[in-house]
């Protein structure tokens, strides 16, 4: 139905208003958050009053041959699912936005690309075909390089903005490619036609050309260092992206088009990358000390347990862990923006200091941490219990690196906690706190996603209510969710004797080839830099042997048009001249026959 474009219009209607009321950022902000609360609202009201949760609809844009390239939304399920989570968290993260951004000349540019991302990210997720969903895809990524560049005056912001869109391009040009496939050997794009066409290798290439888009947004190994760097940007920035926005648009792309990878028998491959990128996330996240690259490489280990449960055959498992980390992952970056705010701005954990913080902002924090950790009854643990369960039934082996995924993930969020908590370690320079006082917006953001992660786990017993038709499946059982929990809080243990009670964990000192293998993104960024020299050379050759044939070309050119112009001096209309050239060419074609 139409009117589910109409939630993204007071989004689109505050994006041009940031650009004429430009030098007015007190009605540039709050026109903002006010355009999102009523995109909320009309996604509210379109979530009640939809009769039919599958209706389709669109219009032609334009056609090719036989081909029509049609702009269509679907109101079914899955769509529906995505566009609350965004509908909700947009206002919260403007809401966190007003206290932060206090800048007055910022505010316009910020808001404009803050609403114009928002609203990409809701017409991705009602998107009905191929070519929706692309433009959906570009206008991610796009406002995602402007806003992590956002500081673009800094060095590292514009560095960070170029290596995500780089890694994004990659995506988008192996995307475009899938969906060309798809376009010439079906000669439609819509996925209902998809999903009933029959399968040929065109389709299973562009599938796999589509994963692989499907990784580069979603920050999978091989392409998941982009999202780290991506920190530069405003915190506000970062929640949003990491919550409900550009870097889940992978996953919710291989789930809406689930049916076709399972038919396909490409839920292997999805689940090996997951479970690699889930190790990484973690194993980075024991070694990094900046704030919220911490909670990027758990980011990063969410996204590929999300992955695990799609390549074990689990869409419920997957969607469930979608739905809470939205709200944990939220509620943890808004805290690390506050501790950052109350320690000028520093982003390493051991000169952060929790104590200059306002208790309404810290309890919240806590709460996020727990979550997320797997503490029984927050939301977190209702997620990887799904997960868990479901590979416990059908692979002893990724249950188990699950397990372990689960101590690391409890180990390090704990750490990420208790070293502010903490006096300053031996050696550590000692670094005078600045009591700022927060932002009170940015502490009612923060509280509201607290509630929110307190409240989630009504959804695992109605879990119709979370995916609407999607899940048929009874709640998750207690005895899993108890599993998950324990182990959580054998990490809390962990963690509190390691940090909390001052005894230095940091391996970079004591051990480096140690801290190299835990924290290999400086070995993947290496192969980042040699490959990008090897392509350098190539592109070199290239262009030397380029400039070889062009020389060559022009001297054979050149030599023809020399023997052109001595070919013409003979051309004098001397009868002689012409019988003594026959002569020497009938002579030039007898010697050629005898030889």
């Amino acid at each position: 139905m139409m009117f589910a474009l109409i939630a993204i219009l007071p989004l689109i209607i505050a994006a041009f208003l940031a650009l004429l009321f430009r030098n007015n950022g007190s009605l540039v902000k709050y026109a903002a958050f006010a355009a999102s609360v009523a995109s909320l609202m009309l996604i509210i009201y379109l979530y009640l009053s939809i009769s039919g949760w599958s209706s389709l609809q669109g219009f032609q844009w334009f056609s090719l041959g036989s081909i029509s390239f049609n702009i269509s939304i679907a109101t079914a399920p899955i769509n529906m699912f995505l566009l609350l989570l965004v509908g909700i968290m947009t206002p919260l993260i403007f809401l966190y936005s007003i206290g932060f951004m206090d800048t007055q000349s910022q505010q316009a540019r910020f808001y404009f690309e803050m609403s114009i991302f928002a609203a990409a990210m809701m017409l991705f997720a009602i998107s009905a075909s191929l070519i929706t969903m692309f433009i959906a895809w570009e206008m991610l990524g796009i406002t995602s390089y402007l806003l992590i560049g956002f500081w673009y005056w800094k060095e590292k912001p514009p560095a960070a903005a170029r290596k995500a869109i780089t890694t994004i391009l990659i995506g988008d040009m192996l995307m475009l490619a899938g969906i060309l496939f798809i376009g010439v050997t079906y000669g439609t794009f819509e996925f209902s036609a998809l999903f009933s066409a029959a399968p040929t290798p065109a389709l299973d290439a562009a599938l796999l050309l589509i994963l692989l888009a499907a990784f580069t947004k979603s920050a999978q190994f091989p392409f998941h260092e982009w999202l780290p760097d991506a920190m530069e940007g405003p915190t506000p920035v970062s929640a949003f992206l990491h919550s409900s926005t550009m870097v889940k648009a992978g996953v919710f792309l291989i789930a809406v088009l689930f049916p076709l990878y399972v038919s396909a028998g490409l839920l292997p491959v999805i689940l090996i990358f997951g479970l690699i990128s889930a190790i990484l996330g973690v194993s980075n996240a024991l070694a990094e000390r900046h704030i919220k690259k911490i909670l990027a490489y758990s980011t990063i280990e969410d996204l590929g347990l999300m992955f695990v449960a799609l390549g074990l055959g689990s869409l419920l498992g997957a969607m469930l862990l979608f739905f809470v980390q939205t709200f944990y992952k939220g509620l943890l970056f808004m805290g690390a923006g506050s501790l950052m705010r109350a320690n000028d701005e520093r982003e390493d954990i051991f000169t952060n200091y929790s104590s200059a913080t306002n208790k309404l902002i810290f309890i919240p924090i806590v709460i996020g941490a727990l979550s997320m950790a797997g503490v029984f009854p927050l939301s977190g643990v209702f997620g990887k219990s799904a997960i868990a369960g479901v590979a416990e039934d059908t692979n002893v082996l990724a249950y188990a690196v699950i397990v372990l995924l689960g101590l690391g993930s409890s180990i390090y969020i704990f750490r990420w906690l208790f070293i502010p908590m903490s006096k300053p370690f031996k050696n550590e320079k000692q670094v005078e706190v600045n009591y700022r006082t927060i932002p009170k917006t940015m502490i009612a953001a923060a509280i509201i996603l607290a509630i929110l992660v307190i409240a989630a786990p009504i959804f695992n017993t109605y879990p119709s209510l979370l995916t609407l038709e999607l899940s048929s499946g009874s709640p998750i059982p207690i005895s899993e969710m108890a599993e998950v929990s324990v182990i959580a809080l054998v990490g809390l243990a962990i963690a509190y004797r390691v940090y909390r009670q001052g005894h230095q964990l940091h391996v970079a000192s004591a051990n480096r080839p140690l801290y190299i293998a835990f924290y290999n993104s400086i070995i993947v960024n290496g192969f980042y830099m040699y490959l990008t020299k090897a392509v350098a050379i190539a592109a070199d050759g290239l262009g030397y042997f380029d400039l070889k044939l062009d020389k060559l070309t022009y001297s054979a050119s050149s030599a023809m048009l020399s023997v052109g112009s001595a070919l013409r001096k003979i051309v004098n209309g001397q009868t002689n001249v012409y019988v003594a050239a026959f002569v020497i060419g009938i002579v030039l074609l007898l010697a050629l026959f005898i030889w």
